[in-house]
């Protein structure tokens, strides 16, 4: 069979999981459960409960890791996470560009979505921006509930630039604009040498997260390219050279200063916003860090079937997000055929029957809580990226 021909196969089972999983978010209207929402519970309101740190990261850990949903038995209730929307406006932007007869269709659902991300902002900043709906506890501290974070502003921010340039949403332009004064004014900046620096992980963090830090640099660049002040451009400038700086000789970046591990789809963030600051910026300076740490990416974090890693030196979990961001990546790097690949295996393994995701699948055992930000939200993204692609590869039409 030749490569088309497969590609066209995978084309209509992409096609068939999108429309399930586009139905299933919006059957849900965006709402769901989230790996990281154990702290929803009315338990850890109670004051004995709700300074205990150590105790709160521990359930939190655990609700994340059951596999039984426990959700229902401590009165969890699903949620609007404004990065899920984000996702689905990404997947209507790529779809639309499938499926020029939906764009108006397309173009209507989008707005909404920009609405509601508009509506979601968290008040108090000096620009637009967003966090979880939850209270949730990481390595380094407690995040309560609405905290802005840089990861959380630029993946919104990115969907809205694609919303921008595939539905003509001048509002999402705007609300993108408006999300670089965060970055700006409200982020901190750890300092490195000759100038360059790397945004916190929030306003109250000191975490210099490397992935975290290239989306504020691509948010910047984005806003740039739509009329933003020179300034930004030589901040995302400023910010990447930092991340470039901490590159390992093997091509790979840590996930922190402080957290050595490499993980598949973090280093597939690194990668997209590089991708994504230098088609902008035009700044050819990270030309050779891109193509060593695809090199390292594409060789350490891929079984010989094309099966995710979940880190470089571990298979397992099969992630619905580590899937969601091969894809992506994959794509990014004009690697249909692995790309096309890690869909039949993400579809076949995590897909269910009602359209959405299942949360991960450790040996013969799938956790299946179909969480819908990690899961279903992020594989619609994906889908749709990888659908959009196919669509544009020589000799498709």
């Amino acid at each position: 069979m030749r490569a088309d021909q497969r590609l066209d196969i995978t084309r209509l089972q992409v096609e068939r999981a999108l429309d399930g999983a586009e139905q299933h978010l919006e059957s849900e209207k965006l709402r769901g459960f989230d790996p990281y929402d154990g702290l929803s519970s009315p338990l850890f309101a109670l004051p004995g409960l709700r300074s205990q740190r150590m105790l709160r990261f521990g359930a939190q850990q655990l609700v994340k890791r059951s596999p039984w949903n426990l959700r229902g038995l401590l009165r969890i209730r699903k949620q609007l996470n404004p990065v899920s929307v984000g996702l689905y406006l990404q997947g209507q932007a790529h779809r639309a560009h499938c499926r020029p007869s939906s764009r108006q269709r397309r173009c209507d659902r989008g707005t909404e979505a920009v609405q509601c991300l508009a509506a979601t902002v968290s008040p108090g900043y000096s620009g637009s921006c967003w966090g979880y709906p939850f209270d949730w506890e990481t390595r380094h501290g407690p995040i309560p509930a609405g905290t802005p974070t840089v990861v959380a502003t630029g993946m919104i921010a990115n969907s809205l630039w694609l919303a921008h340039e595939h539905l003509g949403l001048w509002p999402a332009a705007e609300l993108v604009l408006d999300a670089a004064e965060f970055v700006m004014c409200d982020l901190q900046r750890v300092r490195g040498d000759e100038g360059t620096f790397c945004w916190t992980y929030s306003p109250s963090s000191q975490q210099a997260v490397l992935n975290a830090t290239l989306k504020g640099s691509r948010l910047l660049a984005q806003a740039h390219a739509l009329g933003g002040r020179g300034e930004l451009l030589q901040a995302a400038a400023d910010s990447v050279a930092f991340v470039l700086a901490h590159q390992l000789p093997s091509g790979a970046w840590p996930y922190s200063l402080a957290d050595p591990r490499r993980d598949n789809f973090h280093t597939g963030y690194v990668l997209e916003c590089l991708r994504t600051y230098r088609e902008l910026s035009r700044d050819r300076s990270a030309d050779e860090a891109i193509e060593r740490g695809w090199l390292y990416y594409r060789s350490r974090f891929f079984t010989d079937a094309l099966v995710p890693k979940y880190y470089d030196d571990r298979i397992e979990p099969l992630d619905a997000t580590a899937c969601a961001q091969a894809i992506i990546t994959l794509c990014e790097f004009g690697d249909l055929k692995g790309a096309a690949a890690v869909a039949r295996a993400a579809i076949e393994l995590l897909g269910r029957e009602d359209g959405s995701f299942a949360y991960q699948r450790r040996g013969r055992r799938t956790v299946s809580t179909p969480f819908l930000r990690w899961s279903t939200a992020w594989m619609y993204c994906a889908l749709s990226r990888l659908s959009a692609a196919i669509v544009s590869a020589p000799g498709s039409g």
